[in-house]
């Protein structure tokens, strides 16, 4: 019986923790147009949140990984759940940009830990044949955070209080659960030889074609998610004269206080239609090859944003949100198609595309920088361009995807 309670316990928290760095993750496209007008800064030095945000994914990662093995997942979970509430608590109190922009990378290394140590950590939590199922659901509730994130900034200004306040509900939440982690009792945690990162074996590894072209893939693919969900918000007001606090709403009616922010609202929903399209999608790969699937969302994640940077506001809008949707399908076909092409080594494989993550800081900071010295639609080019490669791996990849 202790046994059990320990297990609904833990699953409980881990899927808290999963909506937590949800939070952190997303709001970051909200606050680059607040952090921009507070501090009287550039786009360029706007763009340097997202850069410092993925750049902890490329710096740590692997460490985090190596430390999950020769150390423990429990100690890394503990690590992340410390760094999260401490880059949290010390952005709401930060007065000046440059410690506001480390606390950005703090609050991401916290994210990078978590999700380092946390899928083989869901595996200790039920028996293994549930271990898929249960990673789903937990990604897939996982997902209200991202889509939350942006809609709560907005309430928290329509309630009198800063737009950095938000970090200080953040850092509370994740000192709660800092806490319950404390107390638990953790599973015994087994990791095999194979699934461990090892150096030698990645040096291995990035010599083989499928290795680098589909970390190529994530790379742009993570990149070119950051660098559309990150402006969309500058975007409107940059190109649509759409303010920060305008809603689709009379001012004083229930939905203007619910949704004071209509650019917030579409950021909210492009991270809300991308997790709903992981729903449908996954029955459907059942009886549609994931291959075809594949390439027809990644065609028209391409088409989609092309059209929505030269449309009206409303349909601009709404392209942001379909956007997210087409989405859907790259990440985790990416992924797939890249462990499912060796037999072994699927740890370091993992370690190897999670760096890759960096992408997001690469392209994140080029789509802020040309947009400054350009326009915000220019910069959109460099995200149609990346998706255009998620295109190619859809078509040409030779990873497998496709099982009879």
């Amino acid at each position: 019986m202790r046994k059990k309670k320990t297990y609904w316990f833990l699953l409980t928290i881990t899927i808290l923790m999963y909506i937590s760095f949800g939070l952190l993750t997303s709001v970051i496209g909200v606050i680059i147009e607040r952090f921009r007008i507070q501090y009287d800064v550039s786009l360029q030095i706007a763009a340097l949140l997202p850069f410092a945000f993925y750049l902890s994914y490329g710096l740590l990662s692997i460490p985090f990984g190596m430390a999950m093995d020769r150390i423990s997942p429990r100690f890394v979970l503990l690590l992340g759940m410390v760094i999260m509430t401490v880059g949290s608590f010390l952005f709401y109190f930060s007065s000046n940009y440059l410690v506001v922009i480390f606390m950005i990378f703090l609050t991401g290394a916290g994210v990078t830990a978590i999700q380092t140590a946390g899928n083989p950590f869901i595996r200790e939590l039920d028996i293994p044949k549930r271990y898929t199922a249960n990673l789903t659901i937990i990604v897939g509730i996982g997902a209200l955070g991202y889509a939350v994130s942006p809609i709560l900034l907005p309430l928290t200004e329509a309630g009198g209080l800063t737009w950095n306040t938000v970090y200080l509900f953040f850092g509370i939440i994740n000192a709660v659960l800092l806490f319950l982690l404390i107390i638990a009792k953790f599973p015994a945690i087994t990791i095999s030889a194979e699934e461990k990162i090892q150096t030698s074996v990645i040096l291995i590894l990035i010599k083989k074609p499928i290795i680098i072209t589909y970390a190529l893939g994530i790379f742009f693919y993570v990149g070119a998610e950051v660098g559309t969900s990150s402006y969309i918000i500058s975007f409107m007001e940059k190109i649509h004269g759409i303010g920060v606090n305008e809603s689709l709403w009379k001012k004083g009616s229930f939905l203007a206080s619910v949704f004071p922010s209509v650019s917030a609202m579409a950021v909210a929903a492009f991270w809300l239609f991308q997790a709903v399209g992981r729903l449908i999608i996954g029955p459907i790969m059942k009886y549609v090859k994931p291959r075809k699937i594949f390439m027809i969302h990644s065609a028209l994640t391409c088409i989609t944003l092309l059209i929505t940077i030269y449309s009206p506001a409303k349909f601009a809008l709404i392209g942001f949100a379909l956007t997210g949707y087409f989405t859907c399908a790259s990440f985790t076909s990416i992924f797939s198609a890249a462990i499912q092409s060796f037999d072994k080594y699927h740890g370091t494989i993992s370690g190897i595309l999670c760096t890759a993550i960096v992408g997001g800081a690469v392209l994140g900071f080029l789509v802020g920088f040309a947009g400054d010295i350009l326009n915000l639609q220019v910069a959109m080019y460099i995200n149609i361009l990346a998706f255009l490669y998620i295109f190619s791996l859809a078509v040409w990849g030779k990873g497998k995807l496709d099982f009879a």
